[in-house]
């Protein structure tokens, strides 16, 4: 699997993306048709486009803290369209699909374990960080099914004391209680 180089949108890219969104989905307050979309952004895949187009250019959806009401909206739409987020976004209204599948799975959803860490799931954790880094995700799916990566990230980086760190692994471990990731 190759990754692409990030790189910041240009002004022109912009321009491309707010013209494109207007030709292959117009009035929508939540445009779903990226692939089409991205067609007129060179250089850039619909994933890009619908990222860049939420969490920097529409003007309706609303950014920081969610509101009970728009929990209770997440999760009725959740509970009529399962986790087709387009689909559930336009229910929600103040939210873009990214921001209720993240909502979702980090917080709402009733299936996330909540249990207390033990000392054993601590040295697990900082084992599995000393082998994969901070591919969180893929830390709770291998070693903590239930649990979220965003759980797994604040175990270790906010709850966990320098001093757990065990002695043979690496000085990334410590780095993470040094920096906010």
């Amino acid at each position: 699997m190759t990754s692409r180089e990030r790189r910041s949108w240009t002004l022109k890219e912009d321009q491309l993306l707010r013209e494109a969104v207007q030709k292959e989905d117009p009035n929508t307050q939540n445009p779903s048709k990226w692939h089409a979309i991205a067609k007129h952004v060179p250089d850039r895949t619909n994933k890009d486009c619908r990222k860049r187009w939420f969490a920097k250019m529409a003007s309706d959806v609303v950014k920081g803290g969610w509101a009970p009401d728009e929990d209770e909206r997440l999760v009725k739409a959740i509970e009529h369209y399962g986790t087709r987020w387009s689909l559930v976004a336009s229910q929600v209204c103040t939210r873009n699909s990214d921001q209720c599948a993240k909502r979702w799975t980090d917080t709402l959803n009733p299936a996330i374990d909540r249990t207390s860490w033990t000392p054993e799931a601590d040295a697990l954790l900082l084992s599995a960080v000393n082998e994969h880094g901070k591919l969180w995700t893929k830390i709770v799916k291998t070693y903590f099914p239930g649990r979220t990566g965003l759980a797994a990230k604040n175990r270790c980086v906010y709850a966990l004391p320098p001093s757990a760190t065990l002695p043979h692994l690496s000085p990334q471990i410590q780095l993470y209680h040094s920096v906010q990731l």
